[in-house]
């Protein structure tokens, strides 16, 4: 009769030590996975900042080579005129919302740049 007893209590006591054994290894992946998970977050915040950088980078690029393709007498479209005004707009909203990022050299291309599209279009040249 006291084995009948026994081996129940045994086993419930093996039982429960292996359960809060397992909970524990649960609570604690639950854990790692979180972290990992902020960590992947993090990765991926850096990234898309450093797309948006390049992307400014790019735009400084388009509007500098339009601008000196206009003083050198190149003529443009309507349309690749608006593409460059889109790329002055992308830039300038970046360096808005990223006052450390260098934003001094397209100043000058821009203020070019839309002064000889809307100098072209009042004389309907585009």
């Amino acid at each position: 009769m006291k084995e009948d007893i026994i081996m129940p209590v045994v086993l419930a006591v093996i039982g429960s030590g292996a359960l809060f054994t397992f909970i524990q290894f649960l609570i604690t992946l639950a854990f790692s996975r979180k972290d990992k998970v902020k960590e992947i977050d993090q990765k991926i915040d850096k990234l898309a900042d450093k797309m948006d950088e390049n992307q400014a980078v790019l735009a400084r690029t388009h509007i500098l080579r339009f601008s000196d393709e206009l003083k050198n007498g190149i003529h443009h479209s309507a349309e690749y005129f608006r593409q460059q005004l889109d790329d002055c707009d992308t830039y300038d909203r970046y360096c808005e919302e990223h006052p450390k990022f260098k934003n001094s050299y397209t100043m000058t291309a821009n203020k070019h740049i839309k002064e000889t599209f809307e100098q072209l279009t009042k004389e309907g040249k585009i």
